[in-house]
């Protein structure tokens, strides 16, 4: 299975693992979670850690744990994602603590994240599937350099904004 670590100035990302579990869990038992899944038990938020691993040995890339380098637990999960049922690959960011907020870095993980994947995989395109509501990612994706795509599709119909992400040659 493919185990990158990428890094900046101040953040490491890596593939998540079973140490990613707790903090992972603590986020999903909050209401902050609501636009990425909402509520969920610790049986749920194993199953979906769980998942987020499996993708990567399925996919060949997926979601990162993003940890600031000076601190031992994760403070986010930003990468991209494609289950089976999706449209297309999305580029998602989950900050999971609010001490966190506010600092870039869910912007500084999504860029690197986003350049794995274009230049690593090869990916040729990237969404970002956001709630009308969630203001913050709204934000955030604007910063990124997305338009939104009134001509895609959402997963399962719902009513997220399609953000389209600028092409690889367009980040050049």
């Amino acid at each position: 299975m493919i185990s990158p670590v990428l890094t900046t100035n101040r953040l490491t990302l890596c593939v998540p693992n079973a140490g990613d579990y707790e903090t992972m869990a603590s986020y999903y038992a909050t209401d902050r979670s609501k636009w990425v899944g909402g509520l969920m038990s610790r049986t749920e938020s194993f199953g979906l850690l769980a998942s987020i691993i499996g993708h990567w040995a399925l996919r060949g890339f997926g979601l990162f744990s993003v940890k600031v380098n000076h601190e031992l637990q994760p403070c986010a999960m930003v990468g991209i994602g494609h289950p089976e049922g999706v449209p297309e690959p999305e580029l998602s960011w989950a900050v999971w603590n609010t001490s966190h907020e506010g600092k870039g870095i869910a912007k500084e993980a999504a860029i690197v994240a986003r350049e794995f994947y274009y230049n690593e995989i090869g990916g040729k395109s990237l969404v970002s599937y956001i709630h009308p509501d969630n203001v913050k990612s709204i934000a955030l994706a604007e910063k990124l350099g997305t338009v939104v795509d009134t001509t895609a599709a959402t997963p399962r119909n719902n009513n997220s904004i399609v953000y389209r992400h600028p092409a690889p040659e367009a980040l050049l």
